[in-house]
């Protein structure tokens, strides 16, 4: 699920009989949901429909350009308009079986087959349980898998629909409301590591970052300046969403983080620096050397550190983080959130231009001016998280 160059975003879009979703409903709800992108343009192709015994639904692609023609985004979703939810995130059909799934049978294959599949897809063990309710499902079934991180089990919102043919990796929205809007307010009570001071800052910028991603390195190198630069205006917390297939280390220092917060706020973003001018260099033997002699160097307690260090609640909060952000919609690192809505780090002038319309417009990214600026140059993809297999 790497974010190439040139991707497509394909929604599957539940149609109850007479209603069916607009192509402006459309297009304005993807534009909410991606990465800001000045100029940017989306298109519509339909594909075959398909229908199930309690709904039909009908494939859409959109394709989303923008100021860089060649960096195009992806997403998948599908509305279901009777019951005003859309879900978005990977779209993967699913296998075939015999007989054919039935509205009947779809709790059993949820739970049995379901799991299996996507143990196949992310190379982890994975359960899912039916919903309790509603007790009659619609075209579009939200679901929650507990997925292994070899620490514990995160969970991971998914839907399915009705008649078994496609699952969607992600979480399920209101159609109604803007999805900028939503994520501020998940963000508003999550547990965030807010840094220090301006509390009242009219921007919240919420980071979802992997100590030892080097996208993530090359985004904090990019953003942190625009965060001086904003002052008082802007607040700023970290979110560790440590990719745990792809980085060995990533996951304790992701703990470590958390508990230098629990005790020493003010001291979370050096030890994520450091993990960052190291990075080349740790491995899952060397992190705690490099973290207590940290400790060491800033006059902090090791005893104190070691009270939460890789204990069941500071584990269990690294999990809740990675919980959070798929919830969110984050399947990369880094991602950073302004208000809500996830902001183009690798452009610097994008960045700095949009921060700076979201400010202006009291911290609310849905009625921000549309910024001028020129075509940057192609930019580093960030670090895909493993929610599945290739599109």
């Amino acid at each position: 699920m790497r974010r190439d160059a040139a991707v497509v975003m394909v929604l599957l879009v539940a149609v109850p009989c007479g209603a069916q979703v607009s192509e402006q409903t459309i297009k304005a709800f993807a534009r909410a949901s991606l990465s800001y992108a000045p100029g940017t343009s989306i298109s519509l192709t339909e594909i075959t429909p398909g229908t199930t015994p309690v709904g039909p639904y009908q494939a859409v692609r959109v394709e989303r350009t923008s100021l860089m023609p060649d960096a195009k985004d992806n997403l998948a979703m599908v509305f279901d308009p009777q019951g005003g939810a859309v879900a978005a995130g990977l779209l993967f059909p699913l296998p075939g079986t015999e007989p054919a799934v039935t509205v009947g049978t779809l709790p059993l294959f949820v739970e049995q087959v379901l799991p299996q599949v996507l143990a196949n897809w992310l190379g982890n063990k994975v359960k899912v349980a039916w919903p309790m309710s509603p007790a009659k499902p619609g075209p579009l079934v939200p679901l929650v898998a507990q997925v292994d991180t070899g620490y514990g089990w995160m969970q991971m919102p998914l839907a399915v629909t009705a008649d078994g043919k496609y699952l969607v990796i992600g979480n399920t929205w209101p159609l109604a409301r803007d999805p900028r809007a939503v994520r501020r307010e998940i963000l508003e009570h999550a547990e965030v590591q807010w840094d220090p001071g301006h509390e009242n800052a009219v921007v919240k910028i919420v980071e979802f970052s992997d100590f030892q991603c080097p996208g993530c390195k090359l985004g904090w190198t990019n953003v942190k300046p625009f965060l001086a630069k904003a002052g008082d205006k802007v607040r700023h917390g970290i979110v560790t969403f440590p990719l745990v297939s792809l980085h060995p280390w990533a996951f304790r220092a992701a703990v470590a983080g958390y508990c230098l917060g629990q005790f020493w706020p003010e001291r979370v973003v050096q030890l994520k620096e450091e993990c960052y001018r190291l990075q080349d260099t740790l491995s899952v033997g060397s992190l705690d050397d490099v973290v207590f002699g940290f400790l060491a160097e800033n006059g902090l307690s090791k005893e104190t550190f070691l009270g939460c260090y890789l204990k069941d609640p500071s584990v269990d909060a690294v999990l809740r983080h990675l919980d959070l952000g798929y919830r969110l919609g984050v399947f990369g690192t880094p991602t950073f959130f302004a208000s809500g809505e996830p902001l183009p780090w690798a452009e610097t002038e994008w960045f700095e231009k949009r921060l700076e319309a979201i400010v202006a417009a009291g911290g609310r990214p849905e009625v921000a001016a549309e910024i001028v600026a020129k075509p940057p140059t192609p930019a580093p993809s960030k670090t895909p998280a493993p929610a599945g297999p290739k599109q």
